[in-house]
């Protein structure tokens, strides 16, 4: 059980039947889950659900209800929620379904990515931002949690990155995605939406020089303000460009290769944050659970955080990064300062990703 602890992926590994489905758009599952049973008396759930279906916080939604469920009415006496589909928000394109294509990541088949886990204790967040507000050149003098952790991971990533190609080219990008549910008219709004209600924005590098902590975290907070400035339902270009780039893929008019080829960045750090989403206190009539974490990820350059099983006092840091990378990365005095590893490392050698 220990071991089910510090490396959640075991209970839901890769190979089985009902996890290992094809890529193509019939036949797929939209949501699977797992009950295990251990000798000591533990037991563990595992969910997967595709993103076809929605979000972290769609899914979050689904096991809130279904511990309702089972905590509080095991005879299934209960009204089925409220949910608001964003289909109303974001409405599907006219020829029907998007078929989502299978994404191939050059060099895949020498590609070997590691998962690595990374924990920041409340203390050393609280200096981290105080290094960073006490710069000079810092902009930002009440910086959030999320902000200052991601981005001095990207930094230590996009540094690792720059090393292994001798620094010849040292741009760079962080897109970070945004939940929009805080700003669905109040009109519409339900305690449970259900689909891809989010959007993303950018902090680009164009050379080694800025990546400064002060200024990656007022580029995060500029970028948050640009956001919020918008309309994020009709003018969300993020989904716009996503659309038509599986269109592209879908038509035969470009393939994946040749779509990220023209990207004027050499690596892209996608991060995620579900620090406000409380799947720690989810609980199915056992009490909260001992431990709640995000499964691993196949894809390369993913960062996820999430708040530590204590709530609130410490973040933990999921990254995805090939071999030679991460070798660099764990390896980092500045980064190793604020954070310290936590359990084992987690391999993919997937050729499809």
């Amino acid at each position: 059980m220990d071991q089910v602890v510090h490396r959640p992926d075991l209970t839901f590994p890769p190979g089985l039947s009902w996890k290992n489905v094809p890529h193509a758009n019939d036949g797929g599952q939209l949501i699977v889950a797992q009950l295990s049973h251990f000798d000591c008396g533990g037991m563990a759930i595992s969910v997967c659900m595709s993103h076809k279906v929605g979000d972290a916080h769609s899914a979050f939604s689904f096991l809130k209800d279904w511990a309702t469920l089972t905590r509080e009415h095991p005879n299934g006496e209960l009204s089925c929620p409220s949910y608001y589909v964003q289909d109303s928000l974001m409405p599907s394109l006219p020829d029907g379904p998007l078929k989502f294509p299978v994404v191939v990541e050059p060099n895949a088949q020498e590609s070997v990515e590691f998962e690595k886990r990374f924990f920041l204790s409340e203390s050393n967040i609280r200096s981290l931002k105080a290094l960073i507000v006490d710069d000079p050149s810092s902009i930002v003098q009440n910086p959030t949690t999320t902000e200052v952790v991601s981005a001095i991971v990207y930094k230590c990533a996009a540094i690792a990155g720059a090393n292994i190609s001798n620094g010849n080219d040292s741009s760079s990008q962080m897109v970070l995605v945004s939940d929009l549910r805080k700003t669905i008219p109040p009109s519409i709004k339900s305690t449970s939406t259900i689909g891809n209600i989010l959007t993303a924005f950018s902090t680009p590098i164009y050379n080694l020089e800025d990546l400064r902590l002060p200024k990656l975290v007022a580029d995060i907070r500029k970028s948050k303000h640009d956001l919020s400035t918008r309309d994020n339902f009709k003018e969300n270009k993020w989904v716009s460009e996503m659309l038509e780039y599986a269109n592209k893929i879908n038509t035969g008019t470009e393939d994946d290769q040749s779509y990220r080829q023209k990207s004027s960045y050499h690596d892209v750090y996608r991060c995620s944050s579900v620090c406000n989403i409380p799947f720690q206190d989810l609980d199915f009539g056992w009490g909260r659970p001992t431990r709640a974490s995000i499964a691993s990820t196949p894809f390369s350059n993913m960062i996820y955080l999430m708040n530590t099983q204590d709530q609130n006092r410490g973040i933990e840091v999921f990254i995805n990064l090939n071999q030679q990378q991460m070798s660099i990365f764990e390896q980092d005095k500045e980064f190793l300062q604020f954070a310290s590893p936590v359990g084992d490392n987690h391999v993919h050698e997937d050729k499809e990703k």
